[in-house]
């Protein structure tokens, strides 16, 4: 029953990623699939008196908590690590203070257990602890979810031909100089570019005019564009100078190639941790095209992936507060009535 079961989600999964790459559904869907597949085997080993495979099975499964608790203190050790190499700034603080955060909850839990638990008489504390641990589960089967996805749709075959290659703007350094984050996404387009099979394909350098730069990200692009990569002839190279925010990246880049062709396909060039957010914002503007990614410094890579999580949450924040409304009205009758 278990292996049907997989073969079930692997088929939706695979039929899902076919029809709409860039769906919200498919990370659950993977998620989903890599549980049941891995239950699935763990029920194969015993079943078949399969000693130690089933042991390795039991470990991996009871090892968890711990795997979670050691990655809390690595996102600890990599908020350190970020803050020292790239300074002081909120979102440089995303891994540090999640891994706090997950010591503070395996802290709670501690003290929870440490004490009896008796339902004729809960507290608001436990009242609290179950709405802490709710949430636990919701965002971190979330963001599991959303990591592994994001990773499997950088693999995933894209279409070979696009019109227009976007240039995701990022902050200047001094102002008016790209910065070496910004210099990778620019020289995978020039990559695209020049690898393109569509002779008419152009480049658009996206960004606006962001605080104490002094001009906008677009322009520094361009500049960079004009001095490293001259083969690059000047009516290829498109600006748009509006934007302050990926979806208005994607908003404003659309309006632009809409001027010139009806029905453009595009590719979003960005870091590999930012594309798949891009893709899903770019399928909410009816964009036909695929997201490329470049690298990334490796200690920037959790801070990154936690903001990306953060932002999707928030994309879709209609669907948590009534996914909350439910659980506090839920909660509250279990426990205070």
């Amino acid at each position: 029953m278990m292996g049907i079961l997989v073969l079930v989600l692997f088929a939706l999964l695979v039929f899902s990623i076919y029809h709409e790459a860039r769906s919200l559904l498919n990370p659950f869907l993977l998620l989903a699939f890599l549980m049941t597949a891995y239950l699935a085997a763990g029920d194969f080993f015993y079943r078949h008196s399969l000693h130690t495979a089933y042991g390795i099975f039991l470990l991996i499964l009871t090892a968890l908590p711990l795997l979670i608790f050691w990655a809390a203190l690595f996102l600890i050790y990599n908020g350190l690590v970020l803050l020292h190499k790239e300074g002081f700034s909120k979102l440089n603080l995303a891994s540090l203070l999640l891994g706090i955060l997950i010591n503070i909850f395996f802290f709670l839990i501690y003290i929870r257990f440490s004490k009896p638990f008796h339902f004729a008489q809960p507290t608001f504390f436990d009242f609290l602890y179950a709405v802490g641990m709710f949430s636990f589960l919701i965002f971190g089967i979330s963001f599991v979810a959303f990591m592994l996805y994001s990773i499997l749709y950088l693999m995933i075959p894209k279409n070979k031909h696009y019109d227009y290659i976007i240039i995701h703007g990022a902050g200047l350094l001094d102002g008016n100089q790209v910065t070496p984050l910004l210099k990778r996404r620019i020289d995978k387009a020039l990559e695209a570019f020049r690898k393109s099979k569509n002779p008419q394909v152009k480049l658009i350098a996206s960004g606006g005019l962001g605080p104490k730069e002094t001009i906008s990200e677009a322009q520094a692009i361009a500049n960079y564009i004009k001095e490293q990569a001259s083969d690059i002839p000047k009516d290829r190279l498109l600006l748009e100078e509006q934007s302050h925010s990926t979806y208005e990246n994607l908003l404003f880049s659309k309006q632009l190639a809409q001027k010139e062709m009806k029905a453009p396909r595009f590719l979003f060039v960005t870091n590999a941790y930012h594309v798949f957010r891009t893709s899903v914002y770019a399928r909410r503007l009816h964009m036909a095209g695929d997201g490329l990614g470049c690298s990334t410094a490796p200690y920037y890579i959790p801070s990154a992936f936690i903001r990306e999580f953060i932002a999707i949450v928030v994309y879709l924040k209609w669907l948590f507060i009534i996914l909350y409304a439910w659980l506090i009205v839920s909660l509250f009758h279990i426990f205070f009535k």
